[in-house]
């Protein structure tokens, strides 16, 4: 995983432009308590807002039916993440159920996130 510096994330392998704004990332943390789950932890895995994907996503979404499926750059192929509306996934701890679009953290840049950006972040989506 490497970082940059805009706004944006992008293909690791390609570096196309998959999301143009940051705030379309879930905060990771303020879901659950991150002394005891570690699913939302963004160097793994950054989870989507699903009233905010770029119509590329929810076409694939679309197409797929609104079950699961891989998502992959638009470009290269390279498979990028995935969504699941089947399962309902829950969390580490069990708390919550997880969000059902997210990208792999290791096939993506991504901006580097302080504490206080996800704090704002998670501010501007309520």
């Amino acid at each position: 995983m490497i970082s940059c510096k805009s706004n944006t994330i992008k293909c690791l392998k390609c570096r196309t432009k998959l999301i143009d704004d940051i705030s379309l990332i879930t905060n990771q943390n303020f879901q659950c308590d991150p002394q005891k789950c570690n699913s939302y932890d963004i160097k793994k895995v950054i989870y989507l807002m699903e009233d905010k994907l770029p119509e590329w996503i929810k076409s694939r979404i679309e197409n797929e039916q609104w079950t699961k499926g891989r998502l992959n750059c638009e470009k290269c192929s390279c498979r990028i993440g995935s969504f699941d509306y089947i399962s309902g996934r829950k969390c580490e701890c069990g708390e919550t159920v997880l969000p059902p679009v997210h990208f792999t953290s290791s096939q993506v840049d991504r901006p580097i996130l302080s504490e206080n950006a996800l704090k704002l972040n998670k501010s501007n989506t309520e």
